[in-house]
């Protein structure tokens, strides 16, 4: 796997999810961008709730993952349910990928 990347290739990567560094990438720099805004910030994101349908299933993850990051389990559970079935999917996808390049640094650099 090459880490030296143009821009273009890493904004490809970035917005497809097509490799596990991309998505991990992705992970974290959202994760560190919605722990660092504030909540009220995503107060009026929702797509769905701007164009009228204010009961999709949806509306609040972002939020939720805001409150979870935060370390409020309770409220992220309050806000949206759904936050924990996204995290028991996401979370091992995460740990896969991270597997999978630690697999592939430790096969290059005994190569």
């Amino acid at each position: 796997m090459k880490f030296i990347y143009t821009f273009k290739q890493l904004f490809i990567e970035l917005i497809s999810l097509s490799t596990p560094y991309s998505r991990l990438l992705f992970w974290l720099i959202a994760t560190v961008i919605i722990y660092i805004l504030p909540y009220s910030f995503f107060e009026n994101l929702s797509i769905w709730g701007l164009i009228g349908w204010d009961n999709a299933p949806s509306i609040g993850l972002t939020r939720a993952y805001w409150l979870f990051i935060h370390g409020d389990i309770a409220g992220a559970l309050e806000r949206n349910k759904l936050i924990f079935a996204v995290l028991i999917v996401g979370i091992p996808i995460l740990i896969i990928d991270l597997y999978g390049i630690i697999k592939n640094l430790k096969l290059n650099s005994n190569a």
